[in-house]
């Protein structure tokens, strides 16, 4: 099994995807919302590159569905909630169709929709994720949303995470992996044992300055859910 960290930068061609099992990281904070929302109870989360497309869904299902989104880190104007986990509660999201679009990982989750298997990771499902990435058996991708089209230090460590847990849970198969996982990896031990500050980072610093410094924290605690979301045709569930 070969483990691949890639940043996404606008688009990832289907002949890379092909045969593999695609793990999508944005861990500050949409993909952290999304499996917060699953594992809250959400019927399922719709995820649009557009916040127009996102609105006019909303528009059809109507009171059966939340509008989630933000652009920048803030809230979108005339959404019910933000891109917070604290906004996906079971009193907001339970039995809901949730839609969301945010500035980086709702396009890249949309970006792989032609793998076989599509999965969303964060810390808080690492070990989740990894082990139903270890049964479905594939090369593992681990797509970073980044910033603005930039790498993000936050979704190579998260990714790290993952790339580490696959790693302990592995037994008998082959493990292999690229420079950028063993960079990711390399990252979260610093991390971990705190030889690194990611607080410094450029993503990191914005939300802190948003305000969202209690979802920071959040995002990077480890293994809270064993919610593992899963993305098909359109869907996230």
């Amino acid at each position: 099994m070969k483990v691949s960290t890639v940043n996404y930068s606008g688009k990832i061609s289907d002949v890379r995807l092909s045969g593999c099992t695609v793990i999508v990281i944005d861990v500050l904070r949409s993909s952290t919302c999304i499996i917060w929302a699953l594992r809250n109870g959400a019927a399922k989360v719709i995820p649009a590159v557009d916040p127009g497309d996102a609105a006019s869904m909303h528009m059809v299902i109507g009171g059966d569905s939340v509008l989630a989104g933000e652009r920048g880190g803030v809230k979108i104007t005339g959404f019910d909630i933000g891109n917070s986990p604290m906004d996906f509660t079971a009193s907001t999201v339970k039995g809901k169709t949730v839609i969301v679009s945010t500035t980086n990982g709702t396009g890249a989750i949309c970006s792989a929709s032609s793998a076989p298997c599509v999965l969303i990771g964060g810390m808080i499902n690492k070990t989740a994720v990894a082990k139903k990435a270890i049964e479905l058996g594939n090369d593992v991708i681990l797509l970073c949303a980044g910033t603005d089209g930039e790498v993000s230090a936050d979704d190579i460590c998260a990714a790290g995470a993952i790339a580490q847990a696959i790693y302990d849970n592995c037994g008998n198969i082959e493990y292999q992996q690229n420079d950028m996982t063993f960079i990711a990896r390399e990252l979260y031990k610093d991390h971990f044992s705190k030889r690194t500050d990611l607080s410094r980072t450029k993503h990191w610093r914005r939300l802190v300055e948003l305000g969202f410094s209690a979802d920071v924290s959040f995002c990077l605690t480890e293994d809270m859910t064993d919610t593992v979301p899963e993305f098909a045709s359109g869907i996230i569930q």
